[in-house]
């Protein structure tokens, strides 16, 4: 096989090559093993069974962060990294970044939500990839170690570049033990290191692409008080539009028993739609007369929200894994829901609505799957995972082993989701996916990968890819993913 006719993932020198196979072969079982044990947890098990499976689960995604981390800092070692510069919205890339990362915060009993500041906000140049990757590595540290409360990522628009903030309401960390916080195969203290049991390579790569990218990365804090992260990047406006450019309601919400991150964030969103909001106390069921709406948080005793629900036009405010108790909250009064982690937009459309009373008894929010996937995966275990996953979400399922047998299947029946495995034998992902495109082929392709890096996302998007997503997904992740995007692919037919 020629160079040319390699895909994006095989090329370039030898330890890149090395790299990417090494990252395949040991991800593929990885993702057989954390996928089986998510569906075995969604059976009948017997407690002993079930604390066997979750002990399972929790070692697994624990080698995952393991792995990803000792690849990624490899990669950085093995070969100079190319900069790609491109147009991001600084709001949609970190809310990215959140909602990934929402599922582990909402297991462990956290908060997570994202701010932004302000809105609209203007669009900027540079390797988003990157970014996306200090992101998530801050992000997914500040969830390992704050055992309650929450963490926040807070986006800030500045007229040199752009500045993010994680703040977490963990242990903290001591001065003096903030000088090797970024050095590889350390820990700041022996506690972290039990708690962590990884290798202290997450920060340290932060750091290596902070300076790559010419930024600064600070931290504050002190102990019993939290940690902040500050990463300053020095980047250009972009020629864009500025997104999330919000309506102006010019209305009063208020906001009761929401948790803190998501307090924040709501109020930001809700600032920049032009609306005034107003914390009220859970313990005073007195609302004001001058709110027009409420958002109230799913936690609050159901007592309460009653009494809050029969004074205003109410949303709930709740976890995606929570939305089976909304027909309970509507018996409680409220009009609707927002799940978190909240969206801006989200928010502004739905106060609007619920203010003018046309929100409809039953709002169009799809719970379960319908229409057909194709699965292209070469490999018979992640292939029978996806398959039972997406099935009993209500998705009719056919697989395909090669991407030439994908590419037939799509010219034979159509199908509303692709999901695309990029290595596979006779006829790669890439490859398969340039195909579909050029027979004229619509529908939604999510490429799936278990190596994952910026160029692999940019090339996959360049042949057709409407999305890419790692390995190894859970099953409630690849049921979330297929019943999403076939929800945006239905929405977008009827409005064509």
């Amino acid at each position: 096989m020629t160079d040319a006719s390699k895909s994006p993932e095989q090329v370039g020198k030898p330890e890149d090559t090395f790299l990417a196979t090494a990252s395949h072969e040991i991800r593929t079982p990885l993702n057989g093993i954390l996928g089986t044990v998510s569906l075995l947890l969604e059976t009948e098990l017997a407690p002993a069974q079930r604390e066997y499976a979750e002990a399972i689960r929790m070692s697994g995604a624990r080698l995952l962060d393991l792995l990803n981390n000792v690849l990624d800092y490899a990669r950085l070692d093995a070969s100079a990294v190319d900069l790609e510069v491109e147009n991001f919205c600084p709001v949609r890339l970190g809310r990215e970044v959140i909602e990934l990362l929402s599922p582990r915060a909402h297991a462990a009993g956290l908060d997570l939500a994202v701010r932004a500041n302000p809105l609209p906000m203007p669009t900027y140049s540079g390797d988003a990839g990157r970014i996306r990757q200090i992101l998530f590595n801050l992000v997914g540290n500040a969830l390992k170690f704050t055992q309650q409360g929450a963490v926040l990522l807070d986006v800030i628009a500045l007229e040199e570049g752009l500045k993010f903030r994680i703040i977490d309401t963990g242990p903290g960390i001591a001065e003096a033990d903030r000088k090797t916080l970024f050095s590889a195969f350390t820990q700041s203290t022996t506690r972290d290191a039990f708690n962590d049991g990884g290798v202290g390579l997450g920060l340290a790569i932060v750091k290596r692409l902070t300076d790559l990218l010419g930024g600064k990365v600070e931290i504050s804090g002190a102990p019993g008080l939290g940690t902040s992260f500050d990463v300053f990047l020095p980047l250009a406006k972009a020629d864009m539009a500025p997104t999330h450019d919000l309506p102006k309601l010019e209305m009063t919400v208020g906001l009761v028993g929401l948790p803190a991150a998501s307090t924040l964030a709501a109020a930001a969103a809700l600032h920049g739609a032009s609306v005034r909001t107003v914390l009220i106390n859970p313990s005073n069921p007195d609302v004001p007369a001058n709110l027009d709406v409420l958002l109230i948080g799913a936690d609050l005793r159901e007592m309460l929200v009653r009494s809050f629900a029969s004074q205003k036009p109410s949303l709930v405010v709740l976890r995606p894994e929570d939305r089976g108790a909304i027909d309970r909250f509507r018996s409680l009064g409220c009009a609707g829901w927002l799940v978190r982690p909240l969206r801006a937009s989200s928010i502004a459309e739905r106060v609007f609505v619920v203010r003018s009373g046309e929100l409809a008894p039953d709002e169009p929010e799809q719970k379960t799957g319908a229409g057909h996937v194709l699965i292209a995966d070469d490999n018979p275990v992640n292939a029978l995972i996806a398959r039972r996953a997406l099935e009993s979400a209500g998705f009719s399922v056919t697989v395909a082993s090669t991407g030439s047998e994908a590419v037939e299947t799509v010219a034979q029946m159509t199908p509303d989701l692709v999901l695309m495995d990029l290595r596979m034998p006779v006829m790669d992902g890439f490859e398969a996916m340039r195909r579909i495109r050029e027979q004229g082929g619509r529908m939604p392709i999510i490429a799936v990968s278990a190596e994952m890096n910026p160029n692999i996302e940019r090339e996959a998007k360049a042949v057709g890819a409407d999305g890419v997503a790692a390995k190894p997904l859970d099953a409630e992740a690849l049921r979330t993913l297929a019943i999403n995007w076939t929800i945006g692919a239905a929405r977008r037919e009827g409005a064509a």
